[in-house]
């Protein structure tokens, strides 16, 4: 099993995964975030939770019925059509064959970025063999609640963010699934499709970074609501939103952390609480490439 996160952004997807297998009781590690080379017209990124053996062969499916388009142009509808075709095929003949016992472990869910030149970046989900579009965020696999209920604080359905706050976010959350949930761990992996086809791999120095600023976000939120606890007198815990001409607009001493510099400039979300004050635009690297020139993705096999 896996956690698994989607954005749809302003300006693009961002997808991120942990990479723990489980096998029985063997415990490997692998990526679980998919690029597929595309032919200049259109562009997949596709992350999955669930049996990753059956990751790996849908994502298989996937690649022959694409390279049937050839050179030619593709809008997301019959993008979206290749991909509920190979889980057509799929499912039939490799979980829904197999031993009920089994099954569940089988099964997967997958979140994909698609790509194409008239429409920009979109993102899907799949349920066993339909494809359906997420038009804020998805959070499938182990640790999904906690991931969810992340998301929706920061960003309200209705409130994308860009994708340098999502790549953040997206890191902490499949973090903080790692920390509780039992069968997520290993690397994190986050990726972005931006909305001009370019894909990129956020380095891990990055993905430390935007842990390392969050964890230090909430440690400050917590110290915002003893002080407040302690300065009312009286005992009575405020929640750290109260709307009063007592709540503070400054930054709480001692508070630590800088977002990572690939987000500073794009903390709307976190200003909007009124607990940080923004931090100046500075320039990022991430390791950006064009779809011709990106890294071969992991084995199928």
């Amino acid at each position: 099993m896996t956690i698994a996160v989607g954005f749809k952004c302003v300006d693009g997807v961002v997808l991120a995964a942990d990479s723990l297998y489980t096998e029985g009781t063997a415990k490997l590690y692998g990526q679980k975030i998919f690029p597929i080379d595309s032919n200049g017209h259109y562009a997949l990124t596709i992350a999955g939770a669930g049996g990753v053996p059956s990751m790996k062969g849908i994502v298989r499916e996937i690649k022959k019925r694409l390279d049937r388009i050839g050179p030619k142009p593709a809008d997301v509808s019959r993008i979206q059509s290749v991909i509920e075709s190979a889980l057509c095929a799929y499912y039939p003949k490799h979980i829904d064959s197999a031993p009920t016992d089994t099954q569940g472990d089988l099964g997967v869910q997958l979140l994909v970025g698609i790509w194409t030149s008239g429409d920009g970046a979109r993102l899907f989900e799949t349920c066993r063999t339909s494809a359906f579009e997420i038009d804020d965020h998805r959070c499938i696999g182990l640790g999904s609640h906690l991931a969810q209920y992340l998301n929706d604080v920061f960003f309200p359905p209705g409130s994308p963010p860009s994708v340098r706050l999502a790549e953040s976010l997206a890191a902490y959350i499949v973090k903080q699934s790692k920390r509780y949930m039992q069968y997520c761990g290993g690397r994190t992996f986050v990726r972005a499709l931006l909305d001009d086809g370019t894909d990129e791999r956020v380095r891990s120095e990055e993905i430390r970074d935007s842990e390392e600023y969050f964890e230090d976000f909430f440690k400050s939120l917590g110290r915002m609501r003893a002080s407040r606890r302690d300065a009312d007198g009286s005992g009575h815990r405020h929640g750290p939103f109260r709307q009063d001409s007592q709540r503070p607009h400054h930054r709480t001493p001692g508070q630590t952390g800088t977002l990572p510099r690939h987000a500073r400039g794009e903390a709307t979300a976190l200003t909007r609480l009124s607990l940080l004050t923004p931090h100046p635009p500075a320039p990022r690297s991430p390791e950006k490439t064009t779809r011709a020139e990106i890294l071969p993705p992991p084995s199928l096999a």
